[in-house]
């Protein structure tokens, strides 16, 4: 479903006549990605997993076509990311952490209801898919304007925006950031409850103790590079300590990394 081979992204600084212009964190080429290769199955939750500034978002922008690889190649479902975006885009479900895409002046529903119709389904099928993912999400008795969702609401209907369209690949970036524990673990069914129907989960998130009960396996990038690729259980014996021993990992990598 998901295939990323060797891919690298670097973030080249604007030509010294523009940067007076431009703000910018660096003068010197930042290299996000280097060499990174990882797979989804359907039917797999795949955790990522990385400190701060480790290149997490930057490659599920590239497998979302919202950027290219510098180098390397990512494809899903057979389409290539950066030749065939359009075809990338109408199998993908995305969630993007701080997601600003939502319209304030908008119920839940009537959000729900334009997004699907963006993504080609009729009026009445859009309205009924809206229905089925607020109540599945708990929000069937919150459909209020967006602009009074608290931060944890609006995630559960970026969470129902991205399964819309019913896609193959569901890429989350910290989707249970802003979640109360039991919206997250009402999350967390749901993700497994995709990747149990045929579909290929991709998840980013910081908490480790979330990764461990819910992913099939566990990718860790540390600095751009793949530092792990593997079930959870591989680092230790049980959930419990492989909650604990992802962390040590992670500590142990952000420390001896370039």
């Amino acid at each position: 479903m998901l295939d990323v081979r060797g891919v690298g992204k670097v973030y080249e600084p604007p030509p010294a006549w523009l940067r007076p212009l431009v703000k910018t964190a660096a003068s010197a080429p930042v290299h996000a990605l280097r060499d990174v290769s990882l797979h989804v199955d359907r039917g797999e939750i795949l955790g990522l997993v990385g400190p701060n500034g480790a290149g997490k978002t930057t490659l599920i922008k590239i497998i979302s076509t919202l950027l290219e690889p510098t180098t390397g190649r990512a494809t899903v479902d057979g389409y290539d990311v950066d030749k065939e975006g359009a075809s990338v885009r109408a199998c993908l479900g995305l969630v993007l952490e701080g997601d600003q895409g939502l319209y304030d002046r908008l119920t839940g529903w009537q959000n729900l209801e334009f997004y699907g119709r963006l993504a080609g389904l009729s009026r009445d099928a859009a309205r009924h898919r809206a229905m089925e993912l607020m109540d599945t999400l708990g929000l069937a008795d919150l459909d209020k304007l967006v602009f009074g969702y608290s931060a944890g609401m609006k995630v559960r209907l970026s969470i129902c925006r991205a399964l819309l369209a019913d896609p193959s690949l569901i890429v989350m970036d910290e989707p249970t950031r802003s979640l109360d524990p039991i919206a997250s673990r009402a999350a967390l069914r749901l993700f497994r409850d995709l990747a149990d129907g045929g579909r290929a989960v991709l998840l980013s998130n910081h908490r480790l103790d979330e990764i461990v009960a819910v992913c099939t396996r566990v990718v860790v990038i540390v600095h751009g590079r793949v530092r792990f690729d593997g079930a959870p259980n591989d680092l230790a014996g049980t959930s419990g300590e492989a909650a604990a021993a992802l962390s040590d990992l992670l500590e142990r990598e952000s420390a001896a990394a370039p």
